[in-house]
């Protein structure tokens, strides 16, 4: 999916925008020969884990978003989720400059034993809150290019970190050629970890806006 192109009057030229949600081609306008990218990689999935069953899931990577071979924006990593302690559970790391990673147990719902992580941020956008109760629940999904939460029960085993958010860019200059058809890849979110009734939440999907004067 994409948007219409939007229009801004300044210095006797046109600021134009297109913005992508899903993968697709951008066709570079007659004249221009520069163009200002913002967006970024998808998020990572949240982990969870329902503890004293011993079953424990991964998120999943997001996803890379791309201008053709000219910026390539990764996305965040899966939050892990454990069984057995604290130290084993890891946000989902960063894709890059502009996203956060995901959070540990220790930033959410969280005793000495066990938690739930949020999702890493990405730019502008949130990553979801991370979920820790006594019923099976599903945490929140990352909002675009951040991080699911993690999800976990309330026990003393139980824990679950959230997935990284995308590497992130604003108005990041290219050079184009005039007329040439660009390919648009949107990464797609990373899946949340399942363990019993516990889903970590979903990775956001990418996006990326193309920017330009005529």
């Amino acid at each position: 999916m994409t948007t219409g192109v939007k229009t801004y009057l300044g210095g006797g030229k046109v600021m134009k925008s297109q913005t992508f949600t899903a993968s697709g081609t951008f066709t570079v306008p007659a004249g221009v020969t520069e163009v200002y990218l913002t967006g970024g990689g998808a998020g990572g999935g949240g982990s969870a884990s329902q503890g004293t069953s011993g079953i424990a899931a991964n998120g999943t990577a997001g996803g890379i978003t791309s201008f053709g071979a000219l910026l390539s924006l990764n996305g965040g990593g899966g939050g892990s989720a454990s069984t057995a302690g604290l130290e084993s559970s890891i946000g989902g790391g960063a894709g890059g400059p502009g996203g956060q990673s995901g959070q540990g147990p220790y930033n959410s719902y969280t005793n000495q034993f066990f938690g739930a992580g949020n999702g890493g941020n990405s730019g502008p956008y949130h990553g979801g809150y991370g979920a820790a109760s006594s019923l099976s629940q599903s945490s929140r999904n990352g909002g675009n290019c951040s991080g699911g939460g993690g999800a976990t029960a309330i026990n003393n085993t139980s824990i679950a970190a959230g997935g990284g958010g995308g590497h992130f860019v604003y108005d990041h200059k290219v050079s184009v050629t005039p007329l040439a058809s660009m390919a648009v890849t949107i990464g797609v979110g990373g899946n949340g970890g399942t363990a019993g009734g516990y889903i970590g939440g979903k990775g956001g999907d990418g996006i990326l806006t193309v920017k330009w004067w005529e």
